[in-house]
């Protein structure tokens, strides 16, 4: 059974794990295989013990665990690209990861419909989340779920300085 919960700093290692294992495992093929071998749980976890530690305002994590282990995690709060914080009706879904292992049986689906909900807690009526342009089963995910592509743009910054070219995403919350 899964047990969908808000995120405690005692999550981060979990976090941290989750992280790195999706990413090894989604990013295959987008990202070079150095870069994704070099990727450090104990880095991982030590930034979200620090997010969840300073718990900025609007900011929320949510946790899905399975018989207390944790398969996957969202975090939402305020934009973080300058050019998104002046609408204050505007929150970010920051990221969604799962287990690779607990892919495709709906977990997935269940963190998201929270993490949106977190969103709404906090007072946004619309939300935004970067995606990899080149994660097909993200964008398929996110489409399916309501998600439409705002034509937008950016070039970030990843682990080890690698380039991620980005897509803007928009959901309208009052749907």
């Amino acid at each position: 059974m899964v047990e969908l919960r808000d995120a405690t700093q005692a999550d981060a290692h979990g976090i941290g794990t989750v992280v790195v294992r999706s990413w090894r495992a989604a990013y295959r093929g987008l990202l070079p295989d150095d870069v994704l071998a070099g990727l450090s749980i104990r880095d991982r976890e030590q930034f979200w013990s620090a997010v969840l530690t300073a718990r900025q305002p609007h900011t929320r994590a949510v946790v899905a665990a399975i018989e207390g282990a944790i398969v996957g995690f969202a975090a939402t709060g305020p934009p973080l690209v300058p050019a998104d914080r002046a609408d204050p009706t505007l929150g970010d879904l920051y990221a969604l990861y799962l287990a690779p292992d607990v892919w495709r049986r709906g977990i997935g689906t269940r963190l998201h419909a929270a993490a949106l909900d977190r969103i709404r807690s906090c007072g946004f009526t619309h939300a935004g989340l970067w995606v990899l342009d080149t994660n097909e089963r993200a964008l398929r995910f996110y489409q399916r779920r309501g998600w439409t592509d705002t034509g937008r743009s950016q070039l970030d910054r990843g682990p080890g300085d690698t380039e991620l070219h980005e897509r803007r995403l928009h959901h309208d919350l009052n749907d």
